[in-house]
């Protein structure tokens, strides 16, 4: 997981430094994308996906292939609180795992 939050942290340092890796448990992280609208994240989003499906970690003497399962959604006016927000990226995260993982849902 250590390497997986470095190569996203070097892929969003080289692109907005204000965009920040949030570790939220397990093995799921939140990216926030201030002052982003939808369609402005998917370059760099696109990016870290692609980057973090190309990782091979090596562990003793393993070489483990590294895969992410994305959901992407932006704040709605209708949100009553940022849990609206988190609920609705963590259901476009699950449907990218139901539907054959290594994808990005965006919403």
């Amino acid at each position: 997981m250590q390497e997986v939050a470095a190569t996203v942290t070097t892929v969003l340092a080289a692109n907005d430094e204000k965009v920040k890796l949030y570790r939220t448990g397990g093995e799921e992280f939140n990216v926030l994308f201030p002052g982003y609208d939808l369609a402005s994240t998917k370059v760099i989003v696109r990016q870290v996906f692609e980057a973090v499906n190309h990782l091979v970690v090596k562990y003793e003497d393993e070489e483990i292939n590294v895969s992410i399962s994305v959901g992407v959604s932006t704040l709605h006016q209708a949100d009553g609180s940022p849990i609206d927000l988190y609920n609705r990226v963590d259901q476009n995260l699950y449907f990218s795992k139901r539907h054959g993982r290594m994808r990005v849902t965006v919403e």
